[in-house]
């Protein structure tokens, strides 16, 4: 389970390399052409794909041209620091499920955890009338909530914004407030942060810590700056207007 990126860049940018020691310089390689397209199916089918470089973004393992972060090396997953301490690696951040250094095995263990989801969400969002076909962005933020979150999130996902465009809301709307909506105020990994790091706690001084607002809004912030993360990717590779 992949837990949330997080505002301490400096330190991590320290830990990783003196871990490491590495230089910073490699980018997805795109060896398929990204065309404008509707077919969910090419979304996810190896790490230079749509979707996977959407998540990658999301989590802050590279930019929206697919350039490697330095997280993407290895960092200590933010919603555990100070307790148990989990090496990410790899575009979607692996939970330590590789051995140390093994990027290769990080990004093999992403590729499989994904594509192990793909036909669960499609199915979900079928029962709510939702054509993935022409929801693709909708769909990317399901999967990417999969990747971040516990299984339920990304279950919880499909209803939510199929009620929000059967509202009218447009769809960056029914998405953010899809995203908020799928945790049920349920994020403990989340909430450490948005207790300890200085950005979310003067974003949330205005709500007393820990009360629904507080909460919501601690959410909110991780969840919209993630969305917006996948929607630039999606713009630069001219998947979307």
């Amino acid at each position: 389970m992949i837990r949330p990126y997080h505002v301490t860049i400096a330190s991590i940018l320290l830990l990783t390399s003196s871990l490491f020691g590495l230089r910073i310089s490699k980018t997805f390689s795109y060896v398929i052409p990204i065309h404008r397209s509707n077919n969910v199916e090419e979304l996810f089918t190896n790490i230079d794909s749509i979707g996977n470089l959407a998540i990658c973004r999301a989590e802050g393992n590279c930019d929206d041209n697919g350039k490697f972060t330095s997280l993407y090396y290895g960092h200590i997953d933010p919603s555990k620091l100070g307790g148990k301490r989990v090496l990410n690696q790899g575009f979607c951040s692996d939970y330590g499920k590789s051995k140390a250094g093994d990027i290769d095995g990080a990004n093999r263990g992403c590729l499989h955890r994904i594509n192990s989801r793909l036909s669960r969400l499609s199915k979900l969002f079928k029962q709510h009338n939702i054509d993935i076909n022409q929801h693709n962005v909708a769909f990317i933020n399901a999967v990417d909530l999969w990747n971040q979150a516990a299984p339920r999130v990304s279950d919880n996902f499909p209803k939510f914004y199929a009620a929000n465009i059967n509202k009218g809301l447009s769809s960056n709307d029914a998405i953010r407030k899809a995203r908020v909506d799928a945790f049920n105020l349920s994020a403990n990994g989340l909430f450490n942060i948005c207790a300890r790091e200085p950005f979310y706690i003067n974003k949330l001084s205005a709500y007393p810590r820990h009360s629904t607002q507080w909460k919501r809004n601690c959410i909110d912030i991780d969840q919209n700056r993630r969305r917006l993360a996948i929607k630039s990717v999606l713009t630069n590779r001219g998947v979307i207007e």
